[in-house]
């Protein structure tokens, strides 16, 4: 793999260059003005990061341990506070400058998932680079950045490593090392007699003995292969180090080693590459478990679910329940938390901790779930629905209305107006709407050469069980899990944010349609 890049090497760094270029030009053209660049989660991170800076820990200004969110962001923040001082607008340039090589890990990506397929891996790397999402949120004061960073290190070194049952037996990083194809062949003829004497095989092999021990290496290539418990156990650590950004991981690792179990390995060494990989996993979020058990007795990541699924998810069924609007309804929700919760520290005679009143509340989402269970159903679809489809200019557009808030949870709200909102964006500025229907036109490409692309290799696996066919069928295996997690977990969020990570697996999966019909249609014409 290191030759591989080395070989590129002009490539990439230009890759890189432009990648930041365009983030920097658009940071301080727009994201840099009246504080764009700042969300609405923003101020929650900025304020632990100001802690960890002083010293104080993980904490809220009031000096109370801080459950709500997550460490790695704020930990990345607090580096530079503590260096340079604290400043929310300049920290976002080493943001800027990390997420600058988001396009290269997305080349390697595509080189893991299409090994030697050196088009498809440039394509995907100019396109991550110029995409719309990706520039975005290198520069919003969120996580975002730093989680794809993380998340698609681990991508690259799991799937790079692991093969499904009936795919061709995985080398780590295939096809990027001496094979026999490669290997040059030189030959001269010369009479059987003089060909066989020992002089002569003396002296073809004095020749030619650089030759022979790179055929011997690749020969070996398939009989000897490259360990990968040190791959696992790295993509592991990355991963830990991804759950501590976004609470996610411990989902992924469940996954991972799924996948790692469907392969037709034997049994202990599944057994071992999952133990390298959790114990890489646990590495770095075992300091946060331990101290959230410590401090509250539970062993937990945050406590983000309680109030997310209640007020996010369980107010709109609330709305139907109680025949209200949906602030209406989070009112309502809150005043019978609240009693709930005091209730409950009546009955210990004791204040509850923040993993308790997070359950007390996911309790209390999961009753009205159960009250109206086809209206939730509909909702979570819907806002699945919203994740999948959500345009990353939708951001912008909130920005330029002065952020006005759309109302996604309105009841009667039609289900063609979030449509309606793209294809006729209320505002008076030609470029934001150039912008918004340039953004539809290309993810409405990629989205058909998606579906075509899995089409595609379902109906050639059909045809011809080759193992070309088999290589294509085992990357869309092992990377669709990540893809529809990432989907469904959106089930109270609806966000474009939300599937930001798997973008590059949607570009990856989508050039490789598109570009062999474009070359196919080049050459028949």
């Amino acid at each position: 793999m290191i030759k591989f890049l080395r070989a590129n090497k002009s490539f990439l760094i230009c890759l890189f260059l432009f990648s930041f270029l365009i983030r920097v030009v658009v940071f301080i053209a727009y994201l840099s003005k009246n504080e764009n660049f700042w969300q609405i989660d923003s101020n929650t991170y900025h304020e632990v990061a100001t802690q960890i800076a002083d010293g104080k820990g993980v904490s809220t200004l009031q000096g109370a341990p801080n459950f709500y969110r997550l460490p790695g962001y704020p930990i990345f923040l607090a580096i530079y506070y503590k260096t340079f001082g604290v400043d929310k607008k300049n920290v976002l340039w080493l943001q800027i400058f990390l997420a600058a090589f988001i396009p290269l890990l997305v080349f390697m990506l595509s080189l893991a998932l299409f090994p030697k397929n050196l088009l498809l891996a440039k394509a995907a790397g100019i396109y991550s680079a110029m995409h719309l999402g990706l520039i975005l949120y290198s520069g919003f004061f969120m996580t975002e950045s730093l989680f794809i960073f993380l998340f698609l290190i681990f991508a690259i070194l799991f799937l790079a490593s692991v093969h499904i049952r009936f795919c061709p037996r995985k080398n780590s990083f295939e096809g990027m090392e001496d094979n026999p194809k490669d290997v040059p062949f030189r030959y001269f003829a010369l009479p059987d007699p003089i060909a066989s004497s020992e002089p002569y095989l003396m002296l073809f092999e004095e020749m030619f003995s650089s030759d022979l021990e790179a055929m011997a290496r690749s020969c070996c290539y398939q009989a000897q292969p490259q360990p990968t418990y040190p791959l696992f156990f790295c993509s592991g650590i990355t991963l830990g180090l991804a759950s501590l950004v976004r609470p996610v991981g411990h989902y992924l690792i469940i996954l991972a080693m799924a996948l790692v179990f469907l392969s037709n390995e034997a049994l202990m060494l599944k057994i071992r590459k999952c133990f390298f990989m959790s114990f890489g996993w646990f590495i770095p979020v075992a300091f946060w478990l331990a101290r959230n058990y410590m401090l509250a007795g539970a062993l937990f990541f945050h406590t983000l679910p309680g109030g997310h699924f209640l007020y996010l998810s369980a107010s709109r069924v609330a709305m139907h329940v109680h025949n209200c609007s949906y602030q209406e309804a989070r009112v309502i929700l809150k005043n019978e938390v609240d009693g709930l919760i005091k209730q409950k520290e009546d009955e210990k005679n004791k204040a509850l901790s923040e993993i308790e009143k997070c359950n007390v509340h996911e309790n209390l989402a999961i009753k009205y779930f159960k009250m109206r269970p086809f209206l939730t159903l509909k909702y979570w679809f819907t806002d699945m629905m919203r994740t999948s489809l959500s345009l990353y200019s939708a951001e912008i557009l909130y920005l330029e209305s002065g952020r006005q808030e759309f109302d996604y949870f309105n009841k009667d709200r039609p289900t063609g107006s979030m449509f309606q909102r793209y294809l006729f964006p209320q505002t008076n500025k030609l470029w934001l709407k150039l912008l918004i229907w340039f953004e539809i036109l290309l993810y409405l490409l990629t989205l058909i050469g998606l579906c075509a692309g899995a089409l595609k290799i379902i109906i050639q696996s059909i045809k011809n069980w080759t193992d070309e066919n088999k290589k294509l069928l085992c990357a869309w295996t092992a990377s669709v899990p990540f893809m529809t997690l990432f989907i469904f977990i959106a089930l109270a969020g609806g966000y474009a944010r939300m599937r930001l990570p798997i973008e590059p697996f949607l570009i990856i999966f989508s050039l490789s349609f598109w570009i062999p019909l474009l070359a196919n249609f080049k050459n028949n014409s």
